[in-house]
């Protein structure tokens, strides 16, 4: 049997500002935005959530709720980046078979590794949770089990800083008292289907046996015998990048509409390129006043980590999207289909290609040096007479003037 780890990080968007803060510690705090914006909370921590606040609840709905102490942040995404590496490099210095599913959560197979800590899951995963509370201030939950279900559920039983072990050969005892919504999979739509069928703890599934031949009964029925449901995945590609903002107000504004999504693409293409990566396929997401929300996307003709190939590609996408004098709310765009740069591609045009990359590369290591606005493109002037703004961008929903 192998034995896996589950490492989520507490609140992370939160738990790192009051890290670096912590004077916010003990308030309730929210991060997505500031208090009277449109768009949602991306982030509570667990006072605010004392409140009722959860995760992608609409900023003025949580300003509702909390008291006015409460504090509102619009987020740091480079920041978050950072300690996200930073913690998954101490995971890197217990054991080699680390895969990364977010920014704030890992799996990590320790079965080699555990004879240097005499056999004990229990004391490597608290050495891993010391380790990273000294070096980031972080606090992280752990599920130790035989597979990466049984890790996952463990892990989220006891937040925040929870430690939860599931012996080997105990995963049949383990789940079968837990309510069916804990596992993973059974979402809003599978769960009043469940209910209707008198399936509500794990342990409905796995005492019948005319349920045990279902999906979900094949699936929690290989988990309870420690079976591993799905391989680890190690050094994967993230799927997507994606970078998307709600308007402060409704907006028909096309060139401002332009000089946004010109900003969105840019912070992808920048991620592109430090993380190594080229996208084959750009998507373009429109929501309209009413909230209907739309989407189109095209493949590339060769994977690009540039703003010139993305940006001429979400353009077009856009005028489909947009029709006319109908109020736009907010406008994103994502790349997919990524790859690594092992290194540079082929280019017809030769010399042509190598300067538009050592461009961008010039310009990167300028605006990371200076800050963002030290060197902008002419089409985003918009934005820098309109937003605040400071090393890291545009705060978009900070208007130096209503706009």
């Amino acid at each position: 049997m192998h034995t896996i780890f589950l490492l989520d990080i507490d609140c992370f968007f939160a738990s790192v500002e009051m890290a670096i803060r912590p004077e916010l510690r003990g308030k309730p705090l929210c991060i997505g935005g500031n208090r009277n914006d449109r768009g949602i909370v991306a982030c509570p921590n667990y006072e605010a959530r004392a409140y009722g606040v959860t995760t992608a609840m609409p900023l003025r709905t949580a300003a509702a709720l909390l008291p006015s102490h409460a504090v509102f942040l619009p987020g740091n995404h480079s920041l978050y980046a950072e300690y996200s590496e930073r913690v998954m490099n101490i995971l890197y210095d217990f054991t080699p078979d680390v895969e990364q599913v977010s920014v704030d959560e890992a799996y990590m197979d320790v079965t080699g590794c555990l004879h240097f800590w005499r056999g004990s899951a229990s004391c490597m995963a608290l050495a891993i949770k010391e380790r990273i509370q000294q070096q980031c201030g972080l606090s992280v939950s752990v599920g130790v089990a035989s597979n990466r279900v049984c890790a996952k559920i463990a892990a989220g039983l006891k937040k925040p800083d929870g430690l939860v072990v599931v012996p080997h050969g105990e995963e049949r005892k383990f789940l079968a008292p837990l309510p069916i919504e804990v596992v993973p999979g059974v979402g809003v739509k599978t769960l009043p289907k469940l209910h209707a069928r008198g399936i509500f703890l794990v342990g409905d599934v796995l005492s019948r046996p005319l349920v045990q031949q279902s999906w979900i009964g094949r699936y929690l029925t290989g988990v309870a015998n420690g079976k591993e449901t799905q391989r680890m995945q190690y050094d994967r590609v993230e799927k997507s990048i994606s970078r998307d903002t709600t308007f402060a107000r409704d907006t028909l504004e096309r060139d401002f509409i332009l000089s946004t999504l010109y900003y969105l693409t840019e912070r992808c293409c920048k991620t592109l390129r430090r993380r190594r990566h080229r996208a084959a396929t750009v998507t373009i997401k429109v929501r309209f006043a009413d909230f209907t929300t739309v989407q189109k996307q095209t493949t590339l003709p060769a994977s690009s980590d540039r703003e010139d190939d993305i940006f001429t590609a979400a353009q077009h996408l856009l005028q489909l999207l947009l029709p006319n004098k109908q109020f736009i709310r907010l406008v994103g765009v994502k790349v997919s289909n990524l790859s690594y740069t092992y290194s540079q591609q082929l280019e017809l045009d030769g010399g042509k290609g190598e300067k538009i990359d050592r461009l961008y590369q010039r310009i990167d290591a300028l605006q990371e040096k200076h800050g963002y606005t030290a060197i902008r493109w002419g089409i985003t002037q918009l934005l820098h007479k309109s937003f605040a703004s400071d090393a890291e961008g545009y705060h978009l929903h900070s208007p130096v003037y209503e706009l």
